[in-house]
């Protein structure tokens, strides 16, 4: 008989140790803790049920060991393993490990993000029809074959990538059979949904899967794409289905079934089995940074990625953001663009309409003339507002400046139970604001609202005027005049016929607007709307400021020569894209802009506080070594979070106030 082995040598004769990042575990615990293992089989990848302080929550194992630091009484065993296979593969656990270091957060929260939630019923249905658990990555066919038929209308013509030059060149060589990392700005009066389409199908010939990130359910590229594949091999996780249906539709992918998945944020981490072309549409679109831990952007998580998997990560955006153009100014992107002579042959007829504007719409003469010529033509005329409703900031009637609040600065408006409020520090008062400029005087909204620009073109235009609002709102048929706002922007021209004329009158608010990153905010806004005009159509643009370098941009469709002036104007204060920042947001304002300056790397710049509402506050963190200031950051993170004071940490964020 074999002698019986110590308890010691047992342990050590095999993993008795998980590692677990545990979902909903507090930042100071760490990324990892460890659990003893059970009797049943474990293995690297799997979700497991565990205890946390008392409560029973869910982990994914990352590593198995044979020891641990903790003392062996104080382990916890493993709960149940959740499922017959393990959610995550090897090589992916590196990449949420990598998210988690790079926007600062619990390893623990990344997963939450990654993993949707578990739905027995759909695990036996898969294991019934012989796809479940994933067994070998079937085979791609090199060739399109298995690609399916391209949409109606979605091939480009043979020389559709001539204007993009070498550039272009090389982004459909690598879709095709290479790597690398791609900023894509289409050429005025391209269709994106074709022009995507189109490297997706290169892709799909190779025998590689695309994975696409739209900022929204509805989306003509998501269309354009999901159309290349049968639908078996298909995953369409947009609009946000139920757990049930998401659930199946991640099995498949997990289960190396899906040639093309396509989502909003939320697909970022989807796994497929041979990446080949990541994509995030629009990338500026602020709908693609999470708000709550990792508060991860896609752009990035898509780009890593894509480089782990030896495919190509591409970017999409008329207008980057200042991530974005600090990635090319570094060389770890490459921006195709249409040359200059493409552009000027195909660039909207953009004009400054600098005269008095109409005492009643607040539209100029020329621009009501452009809409009357629309629909007189029977075609769309679009008018872009700023917000819906009547608006509500303050400007001066005589020079147009921003009244603002003589305590924070921020805009003043009209109280509802009457005189003047500011909204940011909750100052009241009686007596009128004044302009600093013109002294007291006559006060207008800063920006029309689309409500009282629809109800005024009413009375001027013989033609139906449709204010529209929401989420891809239906649009009725030409011709008709569409008030429009940035939430109701389609992602492609209105498909009922031809836009003969767009006005955008408010574009003087949009670049003054109290926030950082006004005025590329404004010039993405009416890059997008501005290209939706046929050629030769006019794109009246109201404005005091002709020679504001948005607007000069704007007229030659050039974001690069926005960029370099907007950069040199921010240099001085050192923000993005020229340094990098963190935003810190928390309830113990005066306690954490104390004691930030202490815990930042060497060089970096704290700006603020500035209160936000229901007694929040938040401070800016310019930065040039992102995982130095993390670094720096962790002693006055965890102390925070072991006495339960939330502190949020933004990497990268959207609003920098």
């Amino acid at each position: 008989m074999p002698r019986s082995v110590p308890e010691d040598e047992a342990r050590s004769a095999a993993p008795c140790i998980a590692r677990i990042a545990v979902e909903g575990a507090p930042f100071h615990l760490g990324d990892a803790l460890d659990y003893l293992v059970g009797d049943g089989p474990l293995t690297v990848g799997d979700r497991v049920e565990v205890s946390l302080a008392g409560r029973r929550t869910r982990g994914l194992v990352t590593a198995l060991a044979d020891r641990s630091d903790v003392p062996h009484a104080r382990l916890r065993p493993v709960g149940r393993r959740l499922g017959d296979a393990p959610w995550v593969a090897p090589d992916d656990i590196g990449l949420l490990g990598w998210a988690a270091q790079r926007f600062g957060a619990p390893l623990g929260d990344v997963v939450r993000h990654a993993l949707p939630n578990r739905v027995v019923d759909e695990e036996r249905r898969a294991t019934a029809a012989g796809w479940w658990p994933p067994a070998v990555a079937p085979d791609r066919p090199a060739t399109g074959e298995g690609a399916g038929s391209p949409p109606d209308g979605g091939a480009l013509a043979p020389d559709a990538w001539v204007p993009y030059g070498a550039d272009g060149r090389a982004l459909l060589g690598a879709v095709a059979h290479g790597q690398g990392s791609f900023l894509l700005s289409p050429l005025p009066g391209d269709d994106l949904a074709a022009v995507i389409a189109d490297l997706a199908r290169r892709c799909l010939d190779g025998g590689r899967d695309v994975l696409l990130v739209v900022p929204g359910p509805v989306s003509a590229v998501a269309d354009a794409v999901l159309g290349l594949v049968p639908e078996e091999a298909r995953v369409d996780l947009r609009g946000g289905p139920t757990p049930r249906m998401t659930y199946r539709r991640w099995l498949r992918a997990r289960a190396g079934l899906a040639r093309v998945v396509v989502g909003e944020r939320s697909a970022a981490f989807v796994p497929l089995a041979r990446l080949g072309l990541a994509v995030v549409v629009d990338e500026a679109d602020p709908t693609h940074k999470e708000r709550r831990s990792p508060r991860h952007h896609v752009r990035e998580v898509l780009l890593e990625r894509a480089r782990r998997a030896r495919g190509v990560g591409l970017c999409t955006a008329d207008v980057p953001s200042a991530v974005t153009t600090a990635l090319v100014s570094a060389g770890r992107l490459t921006w195709v663009a249409p040359d200059r002579d493409a552009v000027a042959e195909r660039r909207p007829d953009v004009r400054l309409e600098v005269g008095d504007l109409e005492a009643r719409a607040r539209i100029s003469k020329a621009g009501l003339r452009a809409l009357r010529d629309a629909v007189r033509d029977g075609g769309y005329g679009v008018l872009l507002a700023a917000r819906r409703g009547e608006g509500r900031a303050l400007a001066c009637a005589r020079c147009g400046d921003l009244v603002r609040c003589h305590g924070c600065s921020a805009s003043i408006a009209r109280s509802p139970e009457g005189g003047w409020w500011c909204a940011a520090c909750g100052t009241r008062s009686s007596r009128a604001p004044r302009c600093e400029r013109c002294g007291p005087g006559p006060l207008s909204p800063l920006a029309a609202g689309a409500e009282r620009l629809g109800e005024e073109l009413a009375r001027t235009i013989d033609a139906p005027v449709v204010v529209l609002e929401g989420h891809a709102p239906p649009v009725p048929p030409p011709p008709a005049v569409l008030v429009m706002t940035r939430g109701s922007v389609l992602d492609r021209p209105p498909p009922g016929g031809p836009v003969l004329g767009v006005v955008l009158p408010d574009v003087d608010g949009a670049l003054r607007r109290p926030t950082l990153d006004a005025a590329e905010d404004a010039l993405r806004l009416a890059f997008r709307v501005a290209g939706w005009a046929e050629q030769g159509a006019p794109v009246v643009v109201e404005t005091r400021e002709p020679e504001h370098h948005a607007l000069r941009a704007l007229r030659e469709r050039d974001a690069a020569a926005f960029w370099e002036e907007e950069t040199a104007l921010r240099a001085p204060v050192g923000l993005p894209p020229c340094r990098r920042a963190i935003r810190v947001e928390t309830r113990a304002l005066e306690e954490v802009a104390r004691r930030l300056p202490a815990h930042v790397a060497a060089g970096d710049v704290v700006v603020g506080p500035l209160p936000l509402d229901e007694g929040r506050g938040a401070l800016l963190v310019l930065l040039d070594d992102r995982a130095a200031t993390l670094e720096a950051l962790r002693p006055l993170r965890d102390d925070l979070s072991r006495r339960g004071v939330e502190l949020r940490i933004e990497v990268d964020p959207v609003d920098l106030g």
